[in-house]
């Protein structure tokens, strides 16, 4: 069991971490008006952020295994305090570029590395409950920081904002550093900070047990992972009023953290993949009747109660990641790896929706997200039935 102060470290990076990623994507409506971008290019900036975790994914999990993982997310800080600050300088748009690549690098290494941290620090049988605590409480940064710093924006100005931001950052870099380095050597950060090479990512790849694993968070991503992005086309074509998607969001985020919590605590008393292939049949069934439904109040239920399970399952593959590489005792390339397959398709995701969407209509494009939720639970079943393999 980790101590409480590692505990409390790194679910407190977990919220700064998310909650400065979202609130920089918000700067780019004040962005695009002060300095005439198009949505093309607002578009590729944010593609440009997002596809970085793909990118540094692996390397990620290579220098984690050499300096220590906890020691590298607070190393993160550094880059994407450096792209609040190049932001905050910036008055063309290779500048604002340079900014969101160089934030997006800290962004696109912190996950991969902390899920491999909350790991090493739970047994299997506690894992699920503090996977779902961990992933919950990032909402609470997104909904939090990035509503303040709009506040600020609105008030000062998004470079202002953006310079004051990175200024914050650096002073949590600073107390996390003093903090880390006098902890390292205690029993709580031991567990974290085992270095070595540990298993090759050609061991990892030849364990069919977390291919198994990662096949279902693949297919739960593509099934999933943009849906909140076309709900409001959705709720728009049955007649509800605009007015109430800016309300209908912020309780699908609510519908997340609480599904994160309440489906990681299942996990723990049912086991990772019962709950998984449960979960991912609601999903289809209210995504289903989401689509069909011609029910303002029923549209309204659906879309709040499939906010639980969009997200929810997040630490329950998680948790499945992690079984599959428990026998090293090492999990740092294992979730690179995920990160690498689970990143190409949250990035397939929403081209592939909106594709389907112009082409055949929006109900048919949620037909498909319901399709893939079910088929999700094929390598689930084939999980629960493989053995642990190198």
């Amino acid at each position: 069991m980790a101590h409480k102060q590692e505990v409390l470290a790194i679910n407190a990076l977990h919220i700064l971490n998310d909650g400065f990623k979202a609130s920089l994507l918000l700067f780019l409506p004040f962005i695009a008006k002060d300095l005439s971008i198009s949505l093309t290019k607002v578009g590729l900036l944010g593609t440009a952020m997002n596809s970085l975790e793909i990118v540094m994914a692996i390397p990620a999990g290579i220098i984690a295994t050499k300096i220590g993982g906890f020691r590298l997310l607070i190393l993160l800080m550094i880059f994407y305090g450096l792209g609040y600050f190049f932001a905050s300088l910036s008055s063309l748009y290779f500048m604002i570029i340079l900014a969101f690549i160089l934030a997006g690098i800290g962004f696109g290494m912190f996950h991969s590395v902390a899920f491999s941290i909350v790991s090493k620090m739970f047994t299997k049988e506690e894992r699920g409950t503090q996977l779902g605590n961990f992933t919950a409480l990032a909402e609470l940064g997104r909904m939090g920081i990035s509503s303040v710093a709009t506040l600020i924006i609105v008030a000062i100005g998004w470079r202002q904002t953006a310079f004051i931001i990175s200024t914050f950052i650096a002073l949590l870099f600073i107390v996390f550093y003093i903090i880390f380095s006098q902890k390292k050597q205690k029993d709580g950060v031991k567990v974290q900070e085992h270095t070595g090479a540990g298993p090759s990512y050609k061991d990892v790849l030849r364990n069919k047990k977390f291919l198994f694993a990662t096949a279902s968070f693949v297919l739960d991503t593509l099934a999933s992972g943009s849906l909140f992005i076309f709900i409001p086309f959705l709720l728009l074509k049955r007649g509800i009023p605009p007015v109430y998607l800016g309300a209908l969001t912020s309780t699908f985020f609510l519908g997340n953290m609480f599904g994160k919590v309440f489906l990681g605590r299942l996990v723990d008393r049912l086991g990772n993949t019962k709950v998984f292939i449960i979960s991912e049949f609601l999903m289809a069934f209210f995504i289903l009747v989401l689509a069909i439904s011609q029910d303002i109040s029923t549209i309204i239920v659906s879309s709040i109660v499939l906010g639980m399970f969009t997200k929810g399952t997040v630490p329950i593959l998680t948790a499945m990641v992690s079984e599959s590489v428990d026998h090293h005792g090492r999990y740092e390339k294992a979730f690179s790896l995920n990160a690498v397959f689970v990143g190409m398709g949250s990035t397939i995701a929403p081209l592939f929706l909106g594709f389907l969407s112009d082409r055949y209509g929006i109900v048919n494009a949620f037909y498909t997200s319901s399709f893939l939720a079910i088929i999700a639970t094929v390598p689930a079943f084939f999980y629960r039935r493989t053995q642990i393999t190198t």
